[in-house]
């Protein structure tokens, strides 16, 4: 890990990503980048600085935002942290993805309000880089008390096509000193004897470099739930799981689980792409 993203509009949840991106890139010896959209009426690039004055609240907001930027970059420097910022005139959530392109971020920590409702059937902006980032992103809502992450559970159906993108999640847990719990949410639709879910675990590990995770089975009428209630039963720090990125999320157990964690999950979720070498 070396170069961490953290898009932020100040918000409350933004301010929780700010400190997490800079309390794992002061572990990995990272350089972090703030990044700041900011919606403007007019192309501002292309604005005299004449015609800006026509726009007296934008120009005020661009000055605040500077400043709020100026800010982060000092707490990085004070923590001994290589830091960018970045205030960019945005026209959708693709300027994120142009900027991990071009700066080719390794790891994105982001803020998320969740989403219910009419929101949540059109998909957060979050909800929209998870699904469409090259590299991993860790959602986060609620700062605890005193972050650490000490235990991360992986959820997944185990096949092959996953263990590439569990590395990834095996650094992380590296770099965080944490334990890795693997599970498989047995449901009544989609029931596996426990001695067959074991066995499909078992051969994962065989084939990963980590073979010390935790092996669970956790029953449960729907998967959602079930990640959400073994991950309160150990007091977990966060949730990991793995997408196909653009062509939709990962069918796990349902198409849409990642989606949903993100949206409702109060523990972090942390998301790898299955597509991405």
């Amino acid at each position: 890990m070396k170069n961490i993203l953290v898009p932020t509009d100040f918000s409350d949840c933004a301010k929780v990503a700010e400190e997490m991106g800079l309390e794992i890139a002061k572990k990995a010896n990272a350089e972090i980048h703030f990044l700041h959209l900011l919606a403007t009426p007019t192309d501002w690039l292309k604005l005299s600085l004449q015609k800006e004055k026509l726009y007296p609240e934008t120009k005020a907001k661009i000055g605040l935002a500077r400043n709020a930027l100026n800010e982060l970059n000092k707490k990085a420097e004070k923590a001994g942290i290589q830091s960018k910022e970045f205030l960019v005139f945005d026209e959708d959530r693709e300027e994120i993805e142009k900027h991990i392109s071009h700066h080719q971020h390794d790891f994105i920590v982001m803020g998320s309000h969740g989403a219910k409702g009419f929101k949540e059937l059109i998909g957060s902006n979050t909800q929209k880089v998870v699904r469409n980032s090259p590299a991993p992103v860790l959602v986060v809502k609620n700062r605890p008390g005193n972050f650490e992450v000490k235990n991360i559970v992986f959820a997944s159906t185990f096949q092959e096509e996953v263990h590439q993108s569990f590395q990834k999640i095996i650094e992380f847990a590296e770099l965080m000193k944490a334990e890795i719990h693997l599970l498989n949410v047995n449901m009544p639709f989609h029931f596996k004897e426990t001695d067959e879910a074991e066995a499909d675990m078992q051969a994962f590990l065989k084939k990963c470099s980590r073979g010390t995770c935790s092996i669970n089975i956790y029953n449960a009428l729907n998967e959602e739930r079930g990640i959400q209630k073994f991950a309160e039963s150990i007091e977990a720090d966060v949730i990991a799981m793995t997408t196909h990125g653009k062509t939709g999320f990962m069918k796990m157990l349902s198409p849409s689980i990642t989606e949903s964690l993100v949206n409702h999950s109060d523990i972090p979720v942390l998301s790898v792409n299955v597509n991405v070498n």
